[in-house]
């Protein structure tokens, strides 16, 4: 839109001179006015316009089609971080379910260790 303002801008004097010259003329006698320049700067007005309005739908599509872009790639995203996250909890359960296991074998080991130190002492003892 910054590029359209020097173009509003010349539009400026042509009008101010309309002014002045309807202000000038006669209230009797309507004044005849060059509106020529007037009409010209309001016709590329229109033309610059128009096209500010098809740059802006232009846009506005691939905006629109952008934001689709990024939506199916988060939902892309999060489906795959919830996989990763769900294969990493099963793998945390499973770890957990093979420590609690060795946590038993450790117990069942040392009271056989003991079992047998005592059955070693007892053998001694009765040596």
């Amino acid at each position: 839109m910054t590029e359209h303002l020097p173009k509003l801008i010349r539009l400026i004097p042509l009008l101010e001179s309309l002014v002045a010259s309807r202000l000038a003329a006669p209230a009797a006698a309507p004044a005849e006015l060059d509106l020529t320049p007037l009409n010209e700067a309001t016709e590329s007005l229109k033309a610059e316009l128009g096209q500010v309005a098809r740059s802006h739908v232009s846009l506005s599509k691939q905006i629109f089609e952008t934001h689709q872009d990024l939506n199916q790639r988060i939902e892309h995203l999060s489906a795959e971080l919830r996989s990763h996250q769900e294969a990493s909890s099963r793998q945390i359960d499973q770890l957990e379910h093979q420590l609690r296991s060795f946590h038993s074998w450790f117990w069942i080991l040392l009271a056989l260790l003991l079992a047998a130190i005592a059955l070693m002492i007892a053998l001694l003892v009765v040596k």
